[in-house]
């Protein structure tokens, strides 16, 4: 070892007798390592006790249907991905057919029963009705959808690959209401009230039978699955029943002026209700917050989900106009614009309001200041619904256009 390498041992060596002076007090970094260390060891341990919990009571949830129908929405979503300017046609078997946009895709439902295509044309599932539905419906949510004979007395629910539940009521169903949560409302008529609402879990277990003294139009499930709003016509107006979804007795009742036409909630904690004369949010109790006046207006087209709440009214028949009302969550007015057409269909979307006229698709900005796309739209065309802000479904018989938004 020559002199400059001793010179550098002699610098860096510690002597025996102080080798406590070479622990330095440790930095920030090294304390704030030390708990995330622990922290990280305080989950994985969460995580474990977890996993065993769960493979103990809900092993179930792992089988070959659930990862079977895991992989096959995968490829819904990746069809949603890449729309571009694709035509989705489908079968149209009669004039009596319902067809709605579901899960990017559309679903049929005819007089033999239902069939559902992904974004890309393919078909899913194709369910036969046990007898002929003389007048098909469907009731459809993000999660599944329900198709039904209107007047008849047996209704299924699917998703798009599997029939999971084939229902039968004693009485005539007028309206079925599926739930993003998994509920299933079913209306029927009754022999000792006006109407009953029979209410199904997320298993399809029937919870609960409300006899109502209205003509129930609406019943809606809030978006954590506690409670349920049944929203009926009587001769002194509209009414509205919340009730905790297991008990008997409502948490509120309240009378809203004008005709039932559609009601939902737009959030967990509000629920909108929209009649002939003005659109009311409701806490999701039943406490009237707020109403805007539709101001002797008729009400042509409407929409109400988590985006929000949009009416087109009719401002002159003769001339074609109409007025366009978007209202946010909370039921605040944040749009209200003119149109030189009659609006046939209207659909909302976080940033965008898609509107079909008796001539034309258009696609507006939310404030409604700025048109943003607009196309032809035949005279046969049945609907419009947004899938995202930069493009919609115009629905006609046999196939669905994509409108994009550029």
């Amino acid at each position: 070892m020559n002199v400059e390498d001793q010179n550098v041992m002699a610098l860096v060596a510690v002597p025996d007798g102080d080798a406590s002076a070479a622990k330095k007090p440790l930095g920030y970094w090294a304390r704030t390592g030390q708990k995330y260390r622990v922290a990280s060891m305080a989950l994985c341990l969460v995580l474990a006790v977890f996993l065993i919990v769960f493979t103990a009571f809900c092993s179930h949830v792992f089988g070959y249907s659930s990862l079977f129908y895991f992989t096959r929405d995968l490829g819904t979503v990746a069809s949603l991905a890449d729309l571009g300017e694709q035509t989705l046609y489908y079968d149209y078997r009669d004039e009596d057919a319902a067809v709605s946009v579901y899960r990017g895709g559309v679903a049929v439902a005819h007089t033999e029963g239902l069939d559902i295509y992904d974004g890309r044309g393919e078909r899913l599932l194709t369910h036969r009705a046990e007898t002929s539905l003389k007048a098909p419906r469907l009731a459809v949510s993000r999660n599944c959808l329900a198709v039904f004979d209107f007047g008849g007395t047996a209704f299924s629910v699917c998703n798009s690959y599997d029939v999971l539940f084939e229902g039968k009521t004693e009485n005539p169903i007028y309206a079925v209401f599926v739930s993003d949560v998994g509920y299933v409302c079913v209306v029927t008529g009754s022999a000792t009230a006006l109407s009953e609402v029979l209410l199904y879990d997320a298993n399809f277990q029937l919870v609960s039978r409300f006899s109502r003294a209205s003509a129930t139009v609406s019943a809606t499930v809030s978006n954590n699955g506690r409670t349920v709003a049944l929203v009926g016509a009587t001769a002194s107006g509209t009414v509205v029943d919340v009730y905790t979804i297991g008990k008997k007795e409502p948490l509120s009742e309240t009378v809203l002026s004008g005709f039932p036409l559609a009601a939902g909630y737009t959030s967990t904690d509000k629920l909108a209700v929209l009649t002939d004369e003005a659109v009311f949010t409701l806490s999701a109790k039943g406490k009237l917050y707020d109403s805007v006046s539709l101001e002797g207006a008729l009400p042509t087209a409407y929409s109400i989900d988590e985006n929000g709440i949009a009416v087109a009214l009719e401002t002159d028949r003769l001339q074609g106009t109409a007025r366009v009302l978007v209202l946010g969550k909370k039921g605040s007015v944040e749009a209200d614009f003119l149109t030189d057409y009659q609006v046939r269909a209207i659909s909302v979307s976080d940033r965008t309001v898609w509107l079909l006229g008796s001539d034309r698709a258009v696609c507006t900005a939310r404030d409604g200041e700025e048109v943003l796309a607009m196309t032809d739209a035949a005279a046969d065309a049945m609907g419009i619904v947004a899938l995202h802000d930069r493009a919609a479904r115009v629905l006609y018989p046999a196939m669905a256009l994509t409108f994009v938004a550029e």
